[in-house]
């Protein structure tokens, strides 16, 4: 014959159960002092870490800005002419080089490199550098100089700017192009027009 227990000592005894479940998820569920400061130290490096990727925007946002502002000032020295397939700088061979001479003088460095910046905007374009003489001289004599003022400039942008020496061709006219008149319309010398005439021209491929 079974045992019977009475109704109380039983609600008593689930009750006891109850509350020794409560306790033991309440042991489980609490956090201890040492976890909360290790779940602290580790927001407070999460923290940093987001505050050191933010500045490192920043920075590379200072960068580009400061090559777009190298860029619009070079263009604006070389009075790039820009078309939806190339872009052209004219520089003159009389700032570039001395009389009578292919080598480029230590002072036209400085516009050389503003070329460089340009370039630098059309990484995989393909650049011809060409050479223009006025009338004055040879044919052939002519077409030696422009031929050797252009491989001097596609030389230093090479040696001096690092260009890729493959992505750069160049071509000496002599004073078959001329952008001006070598004479006046009495016959007369125009220095002015031979000026002009006496260029190299770059001329990028986008």
């Amino acid at each position: 014959m079974k045992t019977l227990i009475p109704i109380n000592q039983r609600l008593f005894c689930l009750m006891a159960v109850q509350l020794l479940t409560m306790a033991a998820f309440a042991q489980e569920t609490v956090v201890s002092p040492s976890s909360l400061e290790r779940k602290r130290l580790d927001l407070q490096e999460q923290k940093l870490e987001l505050h050191k990727k933010q500045l490192d925007l920043e920075q590379q946002q200072l960068v580009l800005e400061r090559k777009m502002l190298e860029v619009a000032t070079a263009r604006r020295a070389l009075q790039v002419e820009e078309t939806a397939t190339s872009v052209t700088m004219k520089l003159e061979g009389d700032v570039l080089f001395d009389f009578d001479k292919a080598v480029v003088r230590p002072d036209a460095e400085r516009l050389l490199e503003k070329v460089a910046i340009v370039l630098g905007e059309f990484p995989e374009g393909k650049v011809t550098v060409e050479g223009h003489t006025d009338s004055k001289g040879g044919d052939k004599v002519n077409l030696d100089m422009s031929q050797r003022r252009a491989d001097a400039v596609k030389t230093w942008l090479v040696k001096k700017k690092s260009v890729p020496e493959k992505m750069i061709s160049t071509q000496g006219f002599g004073e078959t192009r001329p952008v001006a008149p070598n004479t006046n319309t009495d016959g007369s010398d125009s220095p002015e027009g031979r000026q002009q005439n006496r260029r190299v021209q770059i001329t990028v491929e986008k």
